[in-house]
């Protein structure tokens, strides 16, 4: 595999679309399940934008066994670099803004519905 081949396996694909919050809303403020469902939500968008360097390894490995280790080693380092090039603090940021606006959007949809009494 050449050098230009390699290093456009390792970039991720762009970012997922995240949408812009309020500067005073705090990101921190989330709670353990929306923690969980951020750590998700970054590693779909990871496995998805590093698609084809998965595939390579994926494709690599269904062919040998024990070998594995060895034969597929390159394709594991592509792969692994292009997982670690994805997973940034920006990537984090992004995620936690989508579970934030999801959150926002679900109070929203809860209060404008009429309250009934009985």
């Amino acid at each position: 595999m050449d050098a230009e081949t390699k290093e456009r396996l390792m970039t991720p694909g762009p970012p997922a679309e995240a949408p812009t919050l309020a500067p005073t809303l705090q990101l921190s403020s989330l709670t353990r399940r929306e923690e969980n469902e951020v750590i998700d939500l970054r590693r779909k968008h990871a496995y998805t934008r590093c698609g084809d360097a998965m595939r390579h390894f994926s494709e690599c490995s269904s062919q040998y066994t024990i070998g594995v280790v060895w034969k597929c080693s390159e394709h594991k380092d592509i792969m692994n670099e292009c997982l670690r090039r994805a997973n940034t603090v920006d990537d984090m940021d992004r995620a936690r803004s989508i579970i934030v606006d999801r959150r926002l959007k679900n109070m929203e949809e809860k209060l404008s519905k009429p309250r009934k009494l009985f």
